[in-house]
């Protein structure tokens, strides 16, 4: 095969060199794919998710952690009856997503007060919370 030391010196020179080549388009194309091609896009509505069911809500409460008793959909809004709590209004206008995380810091800081709530309401600008 190869009998001469200076060619398999240079054939195992350029072995590794396809080795590496190939090494560093495989990585390269896994971080062209995970963080340039699967981005999601840079148009931000304005109206949010408006259509949404009751059972994404829920789903979306239960990854947030937030324990609820009954969720129920009224006119404009989403009716949450917090366990061991009160109820909270959230804003079908407003992105759901949002107000449920903002509920569960608010959730945090209000337990770690020891504060019951009444009511938190997020369909105005403001989410007020009543005692």
């Amino acid at each position: 095969m190869l009998i001469n030391p200076r060619r398999q010196k240079h054939f195992k020179i350029k072995f590794a060199a396809y080795i590496l080549l190939l090494g560093i388009l495989v990585i390269s194309f896994f971080f062209l794919n995970r963080f340039i091609l699967s981005r999601k896009p840079l148009f931000i509505s304005p109206i949010g998710k408006i259509s949404i069911d009751l059972s994404s809500v829920k789903k979306i409460l239960k990854d947030n952690n937030i324990s609820y008793s009954k969720v129920t959909l009224s006119d404009d809004s989403y009716l949450v009856n917090i366990s061991d709590n009160g109820q909270v209004r959230l804003s079908q206008d407003k992105d759901i997503g949002k107000q449920i995380s903002s509920l569960q810091r608010m959730l945090i800081q209000l337990t770690i007060e020891g504060k019951p709530f009444e009511s938190i309401d997020f369909r105005f600008s403001e989410p007020i919370i009543s005692f």
